[in-house]
């Protein structure tokens, strides 16, 4: 049984401590909650009767998040952005109704999860009174931004508004907000991929991982070797590109769609390269080992072949032919690709 309990990350006399209420999957057996900061286990706790108690530090400029596991350690849920809860630690306590991601006591922690929440819903059921998503997202994380300037929740907008701004943009928001909000290492990540497009070359890790998921290699490469490989040149068949994160659950959960396709058509002309983005080696090598990817990679540290792509989000799903255009494009169903390959190989 996983019985070990993780304890707090740090020490201070101004501790948070938070109390909730979940439905587990199966009322008989044994779930824990567990408050993690990035990758970092905080505090751990038994679900009894449906409650938990968890303390952590009080802190709200940083986003901690709660989750739930089950007594082997798995995670309970499909990796669904909404089997986690977004906490922001900004009072001595607060109660939370994880099932419906609700919290009183916590003004930081309901802003998040709302922003959150609206960002959901127009991604997922943009009605005919929504002319244009993507603006009302704007919209949406600009007034959480300006309205959070000095805490979590206006770092949290300011991540998420980099996927839509470009480098001058953003780089003005960035002034009127606080120091370690400029200084975030996924702001300062972002900030470089929207320098890529106007670089005429970079570094990239170019990472052989063989057909049993062993990585076999890491060696830096100009990232016009890699492109000019894509292009067409000095190979033949097929390409699938796969633009994808350790930090994206959408892409890990189709990963294992990609391992099938590699499979089955790998020995008729078929090479699968996955291209990280916005990750660091670290956490894209662990997620290579964890989820048994077996193709080859490219870490895009400085965004360069990111930004030759028509990237619309990840997981992004390109398909080359021998000449290196782009025949498929797309983000979740890989059926329509293993239609065209049928014909094509």
């Amino acid at each position: 049984m996983f019985a070990a309990l993780l304890c707090l990350a740090c020490h201070s006399e101004k501790t948070c401590t938070i109390r909730g209420t979940v439905t587990v999957p199966d009322p008989a057996e044994d779930y824990y909650a567990v408050m993690i900061c990035g990758k970092n286990g905080v505090d751990t706790c038994l679900v009894e009767n449906g409650a938990f108690t968890l303390k952590t530090v009080q802190d709200p400029r940083t986003q901690q998040r709660i989750k739930f596991i089950d007594a082997e350690g798995k995670n309970v849920g499909n990796g669904d952005v909404f089997d986690m809860m977004e906490i922001v630690a900004d009072t001595p306590k607060m109660t939370v109704d994880f099932d419906n991601h609700a919290a009183s006591g916590s003004p930081l922690t309901t802003a998040m999860n709302g922003m959150i929440q609206k960002i959901y819903q127009i991604l997922e059921g943009p009605g005919p009174e929504l002319d244009d998503p993507m603006a009302a997202m704007d919209s949406v994380l600009r007034a959480n931004y300006f309205a959070h300037l000095d805490d979590a929740v206006g770092l949290q907008a300011m991540r998420l508004l980099s996927n839509f701004l470009n480098y001058e943009e953003m780089m003005q928001l960035l002034d009127q907000g606080a120091d370690f909000i400029k200084g975030d290492e996924k702001i300062s990540m972002a900030l470089t991929y929207l320098l890529a497009p106007s670089k005429d070359d970079g570094n990239v890790v170019f990472v052989k991982v063989g057909t049993d998921g062993r990585v076999l290699s890491q060696e830096e490469q100009e990232a016009s070797a890699c492109l000019e490989y894509l292009g067409g040149a000095g190979r033949d068949g097929y390409v699938l590109l796969d633009f994808w994160a350790s930090w994206c659950g959408p892409c890990r959960n189709e990963i294992l769609n990609v391992i099938k396709l590699y499979a089955k058509y790998a020995g008729k002309g078929l090479k699968v390269v996955g291209v990280t983005v916005k990750d660091k080696p670290e956490a894209s090598l662990a997620a290579i080992r964890e989820l048994g990817i077996n193709y080859d990679q490219i870490f895009d540290l400085e965004g360069i072949v990111c930004g030759k792509y028509p990237i619309e989000g990840i997981p992004h799903f390109f398909l080359l032919d021998p000449s290196g255009v782009i025949v498929l494009s797309g983000h979740h169903n890989l059926d329509e690709f293993d239609a065209y390959l049928q014909k094509a190989l």
